[in-house]
């Protein structure tokens, strides 16, 4: 008897720790995401995207968003204020900026898109303090605040003297974690793609099941740092007492040691005009590059309109192979107790096991089938081995989200599918919770790629193929196309615009939900 009810504390105690996130069950979570690019002197180019996109990620991570485009001071400080009247003791906080931002005598503003700044006094009138957005998380109970301002602007030019590039480093109060673009005192470049770099790596990241904040920002880290040669490496000052969780779920996989990445190659620069976005899987929506200008075309239209091929003869390369990744950590056999799983239900203050389950006499795990419904909304559905998903199982987030396939020691591994809540889906291989090997990414729109993953982008030999019918084929790296492929235009595509076959149209970009 005694070894039963021990058995029952230490399943208690070990799904409590292992499964539920920390502030998962009462959190309210509450953001104020602002992008501003529509500066008369200092245009950027990704922050509006950079915006929207934040928004709608954090949208389906359960967050409540205010949302400000290109915002003018008056805009930006009712914004703020409206953001602190709806944040209380056990609110999770989270404000997000991309834009213009500077630093004078070692406070960090962030600039309007009305400012007008010429000198140290003009800065203080024009622009918004930081100290402020954080006097207004002084109630809630964890606070985020990313700051996507470290672009080299020309208001800084003006009165170099008073201050350096980039912004200045902010100690961050209890319970907060500030991010930045890049190191204190230096510049992030605005980017070439829909997203900043910084940005786009921090979407891709947040999505990611089961990873504590510290661990997307470390990966973000990692990943800017590798793609920019160590030219922009992404910073955080953190006071955080506990853990937090973009996406409940699975326990984060080890990152894979840096040392062991293949060399960084350069950026790919996505400037041609018949680029069209394409939503990367485990990422908010990310930029692939469509069909590259084709060069000698090898057949022309036919006169009855049927087919036409358009073949791209770049030099010769060697065919890209993903990047190696850690094999799943596969989970050590365990004995049995001589007691077959039966149905009964495990009834705890923040989950309710239901199912056929059995007890380990000895250690207390579970073992078997069943559901475990969690109070704030997230449901697993599946096999349990010591407490942790493993085998065929479906996990369901409270904003609709889903994945059903495989899980090897409580991470997603193997084959599945992955439904967003925008209607996208993607059904294929997973390493370590990410698309890795072969899959298909299936828009909400139609458009579909089918090929070759690596570390949830497109990577290796695949086809991307349009709703009418065009499509292109060939090489991608990271989540882009190279000039190793071919387009091939559809039986819909007009005679007119076959007859200049070597720069073939641009195509619409198919709409995203919220955008």
């Amino acid at each position: 008897m005694m070894k039963r009810i021990v058995g029952w504390v230490v399943l208690l105690c070990c799904l409590v720790v292992a499964v539920l996130p920390v502030h998962a069950a009462a959190e309210r979570r509450v953001a104020l995401v602002i992008g501003n690019a529509a500066y008369k002197d200092a245009p950027l180019d990704n922050p509006v995207n950079d915006a929207r996109d934040m928004a709608e990620m954090l949208r389906r991570t359960g967050f409540e968003v205010i949302e400000l485009i290109n915002g003018t001071q008056k805009e930006m400080n009712r914004a703020i204020a409206k953001f602190g009247d709806r944040l209380r003791s056990d609110s999770v906080a989270l404000f997000y900026y991309a834009g213009h931002g500077l630093q004078v005598r070692g406070k960090n503003y962030l600039v309007p898109i009305d400012a007008q700044i010429s000198n140290e006094t003009s800065i203080r009138v024009e622009s918004v303090d930081v100290d402020g957005v954080l006097d207004q998380l002084a109630s809630s109970e964890l606070n985020v605040v990313i700051l996507d301002a470290c672009r080299n602007n020309p208001f800084e030019r003006r009165f170099r003297a008073m201050g350096g590039g980039g912004l200045a480093q902010m100690d961050a109060p209890k319970g907060s974690l500030i991010a930045y673009a890049t190191a204190p005192g230096k510049t992030a470049a605005d980017g070439d793609g829909r997203n900043g770099l910084f940005t786009g790596e921090l979407l891709k990241q947040m999505q990611r099941p089961g990873l504590t904040i510290e661990q997307v920002f470390k990966n973000v880290r990692r990943e800017v740092a590798r793609a920019t040669r160590d030219n922009q490496i992404p910073w955080e000052s953190s006071s955080l007492t506990g853990d937090f969780y973009f996406m409940p779920g699975g326990r984060a996989p080890a990152a894979p040691a840096v040392a062991s990445a293949p060399p960084a190659a350069a950026p790919v620069v996505a400037s041609r005009p018949t680029e069209r976005p394409v939503a990367a899987p485990v990422a908010a929506p990310a930029v692939a590059a469509a069909p590259p200008k084709a060069v000698e075309p090898l057949a022309k239209a036919g006169e009855n309109g049927s087919e036409r091929l358009i073949e791209v003869q770049p030099p010769v390369a060697e065919k890209t192979s993903p990047p190696p990744v850690e094999p799943p950590v596969q989970v050590a056999a365990v004995s049995r107790p001589a007691e077959p799983p039966k149905d009964q239900t495990i009834r705890t203050a923040s989950f309710t096991v239901t199912g056929k389950v059995v007890l380990d006499p000895v250690t207390g795990f579970m073992n078997g089938e069943g559901v475990i419904a969690f109070v704030n909304g997230d449901r697993y559905e599946g096999g349990i081995v010591d407490n942790r998903k493993q085998g065929r199982g479906t996990f369901i987030w409270p904003n609709g989200q889903r994945y059903e396939g495989e899980w090897v020691n409580d991470t997603i591994n193997g084959h599945g599918k992955f439904f967003y809540t925008n209607g996208d889906r993607y059904e294929g291989e997973f390493v370590n919770g990410e698309p890795h090997g072969k899959g298909s990414y299936t828009l909400q729109n139609g458009d579909v790629y089918v090929g070759e993953w690596a570390r949830g982008n497109k990577h290796g030999q695949g086809r991307l193929t349009w709703t009418n019918g065009d499509y292109w084929e060939g090489e991608f790296r990271d989540d882009r196309q190279t000039d190793n492929g071919k387009l091939v235009y559809g039986a819909a595509h007009t005679p007119e615009v076959a007859a200049e076959p070597a720069k073939p149209a641009a195509k619409p970009v198919p709409a995203k939900k919220g955008k």
